[in-house]
């Protein structure tokens, strides 16, 4: 399991790039999860990701399980920081 904290960098935190992170998500095998404030929901998953981005949250961690967990995590980080 890999995991790393991003910042994002807008002002509306994920709320913008919602369906860029579920569609980028569903193309790795590993299972993404998204952690703030102790609440943990899967990055595959729009309503989940929905959920959090009502947060606001200016820190999210994102963890990866699976064969191409470093690729996966390396693509959130890309996309939401």
């Amino acid at each position: 399991m890999i995991s790393e904290n991003i910042s994002t960098t807008s002002e509306d935190g994920i709320g913008d790039v919602i369906p860029q992170i579920v569609q980028t998500a569903c193309a790795y095998k590993s299972v993404i999860t998204f952690e703030v404030n102790n609440k943990h929901v899967n990055a595959k998953s729009i309503m989940g990701v929905m959920a959090l981005a009502s947060q606001h949250a200016s820190r999210i961690r994102v963890s990866a399980d699976g064969e191409d967990e470093a690729d996966a995590v390396k693509a959130m980080v890309q996309l939401i920081g």
